[in-house]
């Protein structure tokens, strides 16, 4: 995702990144501003691969410093160079909402650069807005939901000459201009039977630059967050083998370094616990991986995946804990009951794990002093070692997520479609009765100095790692204003 300079993120992320070298001693500071590899290209390259195209690369302009000349502005120059230095057949995008904006930038350049030349986007904006992604000039065909069927199949028709008609989950311009959705719908890949990633797709020079390893042992999740988007990949849990995960890990070590720890992609690592301690158990055998995990506060009940967590590896649990408000709890992210914060947060330090909370600024049913509440909440949890760290987004109801398709079910109207402001960072898009966009802004920007301030203080679990300049702790942050 594209980062803006917001002021207050500066002493927020380096006061942030303190904490989190502080349970993570091998960890390296990053080379640019990359937290971690796009995991579905290496993903769907293998999936290309195992179909026998084997012809393929990355368009990196992500980490490239000139690829913007200023914030919010691309560099036309650099862009054009890139694709004229990386001709190909067809190419692939897969924008986060924000970035729409710009992959449609480059999208045009690619087609004048190489007007023959398919452009195909996917992933979790492009498949909520489909039909509208497939109208863009620049835009050939839209792979809608997971793309482990559609792509190959849409490659195999336009290599062949045949109708794409006959493709699944695929969106595009008929002959006169209207956009159409094929009649197929393919069912899911079960991963058990995905091909194995393309480790090697970007150059092993790469692992300077990212801060951990993303790795994923379930696809999908079965709450219904209003505010999330993890829809765009299934709601019923599937598991990939554990022996195929443990593969996945050593293969992306040896080419990126084996020094990385690993980052769970699972929404909710811990939500079935005999599953979990089925790898748990074998990541304690396998001894050397290091790795960090997300879950919910009511998937962490069961000591004996706590105890195993700490033995396995784990280094910090990342919870959704959001708001402190209970009601905006029962209607945007269901089974969460708040009154078990305390005992469960205590029960996870006792067992020797640190824990980050994922905090949410904005929700449409508080007021101002709602919103207040939640952000003194985290920071008492902070100042009581219950919490090593959080993060602070502003809301953003993003297409595909409940609140974008029916905002005035919960109480907000969404102000425009510009999706270059659906930023995490920037002022909120919707209004509500409770609180207009300046408020809650303002809330949002007096939170991330207010979590500064509590996570300047030494870190529960280790001693305090030597403090330098924003080059080294943060330093992300002020190189990474696009």
């Amino acid at each position: 995702m594209s980062t803006v300079p917001v002021p207050q993120r500066r002493l927020f992320w380096r006061n942030f990144d303190i904490q989190y070298h502080s349970v993570h001693p091998n960890l390296r500071h990053m080379k640019r501003n990359m937290w971690e590899l796009p995991h579905w290209v290496l993903w769907l390259g293998g999936v290309l691969e195992a179909h026998g195209y084997s012809d393929m690369g990355v368009l990196d302009l992500y980490t490239d410093p000139g690829t913007f000349n200023e914030p919010g502005r691309l560099a036309k120059d650099v862009v054009e160079k890139a694709a004229r230095d990386n001709p190909a057949d067809v190419y692939l995008f897969s924008p986060m909402t924000v970035n729409l904006c710009y992959a449609y930038e480059i999208s045009t350049v690619i087609k004048q650069v190489h007007p023959a030349a398919t452009v195909v986007y996917g992933g979790v904006v492009a498949t909520p807005l489909a039909h509208e992604v497939a109208a863009h000039p620049s835009v050939d065909y839209v792979v809608v939901d997971r793309g482990e069927r559609a792509l190959p199949a849409l490659l195999d028709a336009l290599r062949d000459g045949r109708d794409v008609a006959t493709v699944g989950n695929l969106v595009y311009r008929d002959s006169h201009g209207r956009t159409s959705r094929t009649a197929i719908r393919y069912p899911d890949v079960a991963p058990a039977d995905l091909p194995f990633p393309k480790i090697d797709l970007f150059p092993a020079s790469s692992g300077g630059d990212i801060r951990y390893l993303r790795q994923v042992y379930a696809l999908g999740c079965p709450y219904q967050c209003t505010f999330c988007t993890i829809q765009t990949i299934g709601r019923r849990p599937g598991y990939f083998p554990i022996e195929r995960v443990l593969r996945e890990i050593r293969a992306y070590r040896a080419h990126y370094g084996a020094h990385h720890n690993i980052y769970w992609g699972d929404e909710t690592f811990t939500l079935h616990p005999e599953r979990t301690l089925e790898l748990l158990d074998a990541l304690d055998r396998e001894g050397d991986v290091r790795y960090d995990c997300q879950t919910r506060l009511n998937c962490l009940t069961d000591d004996r995946v706590l105890r195993k967590l700490k033995s396995s590896g784990c280094q910090w649990i990342e919870i959704g804990l959001e708001t402190a408000s209970q009601d905006s709890h029962h209607t945007h992210k269901h089974h969460m009951n708040l009154d078990t914060t305390i005992e469960t947060l205590k029960r996870v330090r006792d067992a020797g794990l640190a824990t980050c909370a994922f905090t949410v600024n904005g929700f449409p049913d508080q007021t101002p002093d709602d919103m207040v509440r939640s952000i003194d909440w985290i920071s008492d949890l902070i100042d009581q070692d219950l919490l090593q760290a959080t993060y602070l987004f502003g809301l953003v109801p993003y297409p595909g997520s409940g609140m974008y398709q029916n905002p005035e079910r919960f109480g907000m109207k969404i102000l425009h479609r510009d999706f270059s402001l659906y930023h995490e960072d920037l002022p909120p898009v919707y209004a509500t009765d409770k609180a207009t966009p300046d408020q809650i802004y303002q809330v949002f920007l007096d939170g991330l100095d207010t979590f500064a301030q509590a996570m300047d203080k030494r870190p529960y679990f280790s001693d305090v790692p030597p403090v330098g300049d924003l080059t080294e702790y943060g330093g992300f942050w002020a190189d990474a204003h696009v």
